[in-house]
């Protein structure tokens, strides 16, 4: 009896001999799964927050776009609140915007202490009342409370005390150089150029008050200088240099002196002088000017 060999192909060998099942299944694969959808953007942080608040956030400048920068200027924004918490609303002052109405800005001015009127600011230190008046004027307008006005009054009272001390002592040390420069100027006829200087201002009618104020302006000895051709009517090469002059004019104290004793035993003179004749008033006014010294 001869054996077939059977070929791997054969059917028998699809198939379990014992179940007759088939040994292998060559079925096609199955198709792979759809890709799943893409997963919807996740849901913004704040959803489900009212509208209100949601724009109360925006109007504030909070960044709503990342949840931790928006905690960190929130948290920000209410430290610095809680620095107010507590305080009394008449000691919170709201600063008025760049456009506000001049009511509202004179309002905020007088919350920080500025008088409702310029006349309630006491600037009583400075005592030149036109520059009080303007600082009064000046610091109403500003909105300056009052107990900084009090303050700048106080310090600029101080400033012009103080200028005016060192414009006396500046002033003090220019006339003294000048009045030395007038006697080294007029020498020996000083006493009989100043009689004559005081008989030019009188005669321009100018008071002592007068001089001292054109003094100020161009200086004592131009003044004096001034005043002295126009009292004397004549040059300065007909001043002599004696105690009287060829005409018996009196030019120094020396002289005056001795004028006045001779005037003295002139009872028809006396009789003039105690009269009030003009003539005899003048000389012995002169005389004793030059005697006891300077009168303007």
């Amino acid at each position: 009896m001869t054996t077939q060999a059977t070929l791997p192909t054969d059917h028998h060998h699809l198939f379990n001999h014992h179940t007759g099942r088939p040994r292998f299944h060559f079925e096609e694969p199955p198709p792979a799964p759809p890709p799943a959808p893409p997963a919807p953007p996740p849901a913004v942080w704040h959803t489900g927050v009212d509208a209100e608040t949601v724009g109360f956030w925006q109007n504030k400048g909070l960044p709503l776009d990342d949840p931790k920068a928006f905690g960190t200027k929130l948290t920000e924004l209410y430290r610095q609140a809680e620095k107010f918490i507590g305080v009394p609303p008449d000691q919170v002052v709201r600063l008025p915007k760049a456009d506000a109405a001049p009511e509202d800005l004179r309002a905020f001015y007088e919350r920080l202490g500025a008088p409702k009127e310029a006349k309630e600011y006491d600037l009583s230190p400075v005592k030149d009342s036109t520059i009080a008046e303007a600082m009064r004027a000046a610091a109403h307008s500003a909105g300056l409370p009052k107990d900084a006005a009090a303050a700048v009054a106080k310090a600029v009272a101080t400033a012009l005390e103080s200028k005016a001390t060192s414009d006396s002592t500046v002033n003090a040390q220019k006339l003294a150089d000048q009045k030395a420069a007038l006697r080294e100027n007029w020498k020996d006829k000083y006493d009989f150029n100043h009689l004559q200087a005081i008989e030019g201002a009188r005669r321009l009618g100018i008071t002592p008050e007068g001089v001292k104020a054109m003094e100020g302006q161009i200086g004592y000895d131009k003044v004096m200088e001034a005043m002295r051709k126009i009292g004397a009517h004549t040059r300065e090469d007909q001043f002599v240099e004696t105690g009287t002059g060829a005409t018996g004019e009196v030019t120094t104290r020396e002289g005056a002196i001795s004028r006045k004793a001779e005037l003295m035993k002139d009872e028809a003179w006396g009789a003039r002088y105690l009269k009030g004749d003009p003539s005899a008033v003048r000389e012995m006014t002169r005389l004793n000017t030059m005697i006891d010294g300077e009168a303007a």
